[in-house]
């Protein structure tokens, strides 16, 4: 009697991880959503990294990339009660995508004579490191998928998810360094794979937690 009320304890852990989780994300998409609705800039040209200087908004870019940072530590949060295997490296990937974020909130881009050039270096490296880090997790996580029958809808889901996130980011580095495509949607579209990136984490926490309890029955 004892196991089923462990387990059912464990899934009751997830759930505050995720609806924070949940609530970080879904503000960072929601003030994102807004600042492009506000903002005079072109979202198909301009990188998001121009939202800092943007003439109606100002602070919003950076709450959202402080709030998407919130939500990267908790969906991580989510997976560790779920028990979802974590390895070191992958729990230093999650620290570096939320450091990624918050660093790309706090040094603005060098788009401005005003900015010393390695704040926006610093920028650069960070947004790097969080678009990166990401797909990176998701192939760790993948990885210690395999062998659960119960969480194959999730490595498929992950699957499609990966694949998309790695076709993006290719895509936005050959529009970067090539102009081939407009660099500002290849970016957004990064950007929303990434939030579907970090929803497939999320399932993978519930239905791993919903799955340790059918596995002690």
């Amino acid at each position: 009697m004892t196991k089923p009320v462990a387990t059912t304890v464990a899934e009751t852990r997830v759930r505050p991880w995720a609806l924070a989780a949940y609530a970080a994300i879904g503000w960072a998409l929601f003030t994102l959503t807004i600042l492009h609705v506000v903002s005079s800039y072109d979202p198909m040209l301009d990188t998001l990294s121009r939202y800092a200087f943007t003439d109606h908004g100002v602070g919003m870019l950076e709450a959202s990339l402080v709030s998407l940072a919130i939500g990267v530590v908790a969906v991580r949060g989510a997976l560790h009660v779920a028990g979802v295997p974590l390895s070191r490296s992958t729990s230093v990937l999650f620290t570096a995508t939320a450091a990624g974020l918050v660093a790309a909130a706090l040094f603005p881009a060098s788009f401005s004579p005003d900015i010393h050039p390695l704040v926006g270096r610093v920028h650069q490296l960070g947004s790097a490191v969080a678009f990166l880090s990401l797909p990176i997790i998701g192939l760790a996580l993948l990885d210690g998928l395999r062998g659960h029958p119960a969480l194959a809808e999730v490595r498929t889901a992950l699957v499609c998810v990966l694949s998309l996130s790695w076709n993006g980011l290719a895509l936005f580095g050959v529009s970067y360094f090539m102009d081939v495509f407009p660099v500002g949607l290849t970016q957004r579209l990064v950007l929303l794979v990434d939030f579907a990136l970090l929803a497939t984490f999320l399932a993978l926490a519930l239905r791993a937690a919903r799955a340790r309890r059918t596995s002690v029955r």
